[in-house]
C-alpha cells in the first residue's frame, strides 16, 4: 500500500497470483493489447491489478498531514528535528524522532543532501552515478555502516557508537565527501542512454 500510495508502484498484484501473472506476461502479444491500455504488458498488467486496494489505510495516507508538516520543505536534519518536536503528543512525530535519533548521524545528513542533489538530477544515469558514490563512500572502512552492522547483527548490542556522535559534528566538508567523484572507479553511465527524470 505505500509504495502504491506514494506513486512508485504502477499496480498492485496480490503475492498469490504472481506466478499467474508471470506466465500471462510471457504468453501476452501484440494482439492481446486493449486499446485502453495501448499495449500488451499493460493490459496484463491491469487484468491482475487488484482494484480493492485501500489507500486510504496505508500509513502515508493516514499521517500525510504530519509528514508534509515534519518533512517537507526543510533544508537539515536539524529543521526536520524541531519539527518532529514541535509536534508535541504526536504519535508519529514522537516515534519518527526516536528512530531518526538511533540512526548515524552523518548517515542522516548524506541520506537528506542525496535526495535533494537526486531531484536535481536531469537523468536517472546522473542519479544512478551519485547514488553509487554515495554507496562507495558508505563502504569505506571505518565508516558508520560497519558500526551499525556491529551494533545491530555482530555484538547485538544495540549501543552503535557513531563517529561524529552528533549531528552538529557532522560539517558540510564531511557530507560533500560522500558525493566526491571516484576516479578510475566511478560509475560511468552513457549520457545517450540515460532517460530523463
Amino acid at each position: 500500500q505505500k509504495i502504491w500510495y506514494a506513486g512508485i508502484a504502477t499496480h498492485y498484484v496480490k503475492s498469490n497470483r504472481l506466478k499467474e501473472l508471470k506466465q500471462a506476461l510471457v504468453d501476452a502479444s501484440e494482439d492481446d493489447a486493449l486499446p485502453k491500455w495501448g499495449d500488451c504488458a499493460e493490459s496484463v498488467l491491469m487484468s491482475f491489478h487488484d482494484h480493492s486496494i485501500d489507500l486510504d489505510a496505508s500509513f502515508l495516507s493516514k499521517n500525510r498531514h504530519d509528514i508534509d508538516y515534519a518533512f517537507d520543505g526543510k533544508d537539515s536534519i536539524e529543521d526536520i528535528f524541531a519539527s518532529l518536536e514541535s509536534m508535541g503528543d504526536s504519535q508519529f512525530g514522537q516515534s519518527t524522532l526516536k528512530t531518526l535519533k538511533q540512526m548515524s548521524p552523518t548517515s542522516l545528513k548524506v541520506t537528506l543532501e542525496g535526495l535533494k542533489r537526486g531531484a536535481r538530477a536531469q537523468t536517472i544515469g546522473q542519479a544512478l552515478e551519485m547514488e553509487y558514490r554515495m554507496s562507495q563512500s558508505f563502504m569505506k572502512e571505518g565508516s558508520d555502516f560497519y558500526e551499525g552492522i556491529r551494533a545491530a547483527l555482530v555484538d547485538k548490542d544495540g549501543n552503535p557508537e557513531w563517529s561524529p556522535a552528533n549531528l552538529e559534528d557532522v560539517t558540510e566538508k564531511i557530507v560533500d565527501g560522500y558525493f566526491e567523484k571516484l576516479g578510475d572507479r566511478e560509475l560511468c553511465l552513457d549520457a545517450k542512454t540515460s532517460a530523463k527524470l
